[in-house]
């Protein structure tokens, strides 16, 4: 047995055995029951010092709560808005204790923006406009050292450019009057191609685009170019113009899919992806892995329509069937839950019934008894990546999987309005 992950114990799908329909599928009594236990065990422990962020503090608590707001089957359980703006709020007030860096403005996921983010998303909901107008001015602090070439130095998702453009896509997303401008977020883009360019002639690779986190080249999620390629191929760049066009510049076409293919040329015989350009080591996470890479192979199939990237995703998907369920914990960063995630993806994507069983057994292997001295073990065990509250969003978009997303990062571009 791997000491990384516990050897799946459930047989693949077979619809003559498991049937096909949804609502057999998803033990959906089982799933409300669950997130019942996760949320109180969370409630009774949000008393402890946690950081401010959406990463592992307190604004990823108020997000699991605006997470349960949007399900009919769990909006009722709490006074879920107000629980959000109660988390959101100590989050802000955290904010202002100190003074803020270009990095604090920038930061994501691990950073103020990322609070403003949520906070913004909070008010819209609850019809508190001005509010919403104010903290949405707060996530742009962070736009002057975004669309700067130099000056500020990161580009992934936890802390640097990428994370910021996502948050943009959310706000989008989620809020009517998209109050985050294209031209912005284009300008940000192009930064990101600029930057790419400079750092793969550099390193003389053989991909037009690399990113480097610490002078490391992360393939993954979370510190690497994975989720870069994917927070530009959501830009506007890529809606198709009257004739059918996309309206991306053609060089920068051109390097963003020869980069893509280049990242798909290094997926291993065994579906998964090494977690830096220099090293042979192999994690099925979402920050290094295939469980984060298949978002952005997923959104290339959406976006070009090619087989190879769609046959990419399946590979990743089988690749965490047989290893995804991991000793780290429950979250959704290196966790059970973050794997099920792709499984929800895939759902999506193809309409196949296996990706929903197989994302209806991760959550059923979370209540197990071989799984129990797991579910507490990651030094931030109630938070929204490490731990339960990301947990409880994997289970509420597991009652409705047809609008499920991995938070933060929907390549189908879902509207919640």
């Amino acid at each position: 047995m791997s000491d990384r992950f516990f050897s799946n114990p459930h047989a693949d799908y077979d619809e003559k055995v498991h049937g096909a329909d949804q609502h057999q599928l998803v033990p959906r009594a089982s799933i409300v029951e669950l997130i019942k236990n996760y949320v109180g065990i969370i409630q009774s422990h949000t008393n402890i010092k946690m950081r401010k962020d959406i990463y592992v503090g307190i604004a990823g608590i108020a997000f699991m709560f605006w997470k349960l707001s949007l399900s009919s089957e769990t909006r009722d359980m709490y006074p879920c808005l107000e629980l959000a703006t109660k988390y959101i709020g100590e989050a802000k007030r955290q904010t202002l204790r100190k003074k803020q860096s270009s990095k604090e403005y920038v930061a994501f996921l691990c950073g103020d923006s990322g609070i403003a983010a949520v906070s913004a998303v909070i008010s819209h909901d609850l019809k508190n406009i001005t509010d919403m107008e104010n903290d949405v001015k707060m996530f742009l602090k962070g736009y002057p050292a975004c669309s700067s070439t130099s000056g500020y130095d990161a580009d992934e998702v936890l802390v640097g450019r990428a994370g910021f453009l996502h948050g943009a896509y959310w706000l989008n997303q989620t809020i009517a009057s998209k109050p985050i401008k294209n031209e912005m977020i284009t300008t940000i883009a192009q930064v990101l191609m600029n930057r790419g360019r400079r750092i793969a002639a550099a390193l003389q690779i053989a991909a037009p685009l690399m990113y480097e986190y610490n002078e490391k080249t992360y393939l993954g999620a979370a510190h690497g170019i994975c989720a870069i390629l994917h927070a530009l191929l959501e830009s506007p760049w890529f809606e198709r113009d009257a004739n059918g066009k996309f309206c991306v510049p053609t060089s920068d076409l051109s390097d963003i899919k020869s980069t893509i293919d280049y990242i798909l040329t290094l997926q291993s015989n065994n579906g998964n992806f090494p977690t830096r350009l220099d090293s042979n080591r192999m994690l099925v996470h979402w920050c290094h892995g295939c469980a984060g890479a298949i978002y952005l192979f997923a959104k290339a199939f959406l976006t070009f329509k090619e087989e190879k990237y769609l046959q990419c995703c399946r590979r990743c998907s089988d690749t965490i069937w047989r290893q995804g369920l991991l000793r780290k914990g429950p979250g959704i960063c290196h966790g059970v839950a973050g794997n099920g995630y792709a499984f929800l993806l895939m759902y999506r994507l193809t309409g196949e019934k296996c990706y929903l069983y197989r994302a209806a057994k991760f959550a059923e292997f979370l209540n197990s008894t071989l799984f129990a001295e797991q579910l507490l073990a990651p030094d931030r065990a109630y938070s929204l990546y490490e731990g339960l509250a990301g947990t409880v969003c994997f289970l509420v978009d597991l009652l409705d999987p047809l609008n499920s997303s991995f938070p933060f990062m929907d390549v189908f571009g879902k509207k919640y309005n």
